[in-house]
């Protein structure tokens, strides 16, 4: 046998097309995989909400007093300057007070979510006194879940995050009493 010295060594272009194309698909379908892992985490907080801002209205029915919530930002009607809050902190109601409660503890909001308040007050409360009025360090709640199965004022709360365009809506069902949610993508 002869060897020729020439002996041709590397790859073929077609070899190396192949290769980056598989590489190419790989790439493609790590990168959908991961977008999927951030929308399942941004879902997961939202039903975490859900389920916490439900709690605060059974909690109301159990016990007979008003639940309100402090934090977050206020939209129509608050203070658009506002500081934004990194937790939505759950008050009670008692002997004309509003008083922080350890339970349900707050809730958390993860890194760079919004908790947005739209608020549609009532004209009827305007000429009601406020008896927490002359107190400096009073809390005053965005929304308070009433035991008779309401919530004060209607509003919406929306949670949206810096890394997404996803957007979620959490409104009051007076029929079912409870808060239900909405995603909803621009």
């Amino acid at each position: 046998m002869r060897f020729s010295p020439h002996r041709q060594t590397g790859f073929t272009l077609i070899e190396i097309t192949v290769v980056v194309v598989i590489l190419a698909t790989m790439s493609a379908m790590s990168l959908y995989a991961i977008n999927q892992a951030f929308d399942r985490r941004y879902q997961s907080q939202a039903e975490n909400l859900l389920v916490w801002l439900n709690q605060l209205t059974e909690q109301a029915a159990l016990e007979g007093v008003a639940y309100g919530i402090v934090g977050g930002v206020e939209g129509v009607g608050g203070d658009e300057g506002a500081q934004q809050e990194e937790k939505l902190q759950p008050v009670a109601y008692f002997r004309q007070h509003w008083f922080v409660t350890s339970y349900p503890e707050a809730f958390d909001l993860d890194n760079g979510a919004r908790a947005e308040w739209a608020i549609t007050y009532n004209n009827q409360y305007d000429d009601i006194e406020d008896p927490l009025a002359g107190e400096e360090d009073a809390l005053v709640p965005i929304v308070a879940m009433l035991p008779d199965g309401y919530m004060e004022p209607m509003g919406e709360l929306l949670l949206s995050f810096d890394s997404s365009p996803l957007t979620y809506t959490f409104k009051w069902d007076a029929e079912s009493g409870s808060m239900t949610m909405l995603k909803s993508t621009p």
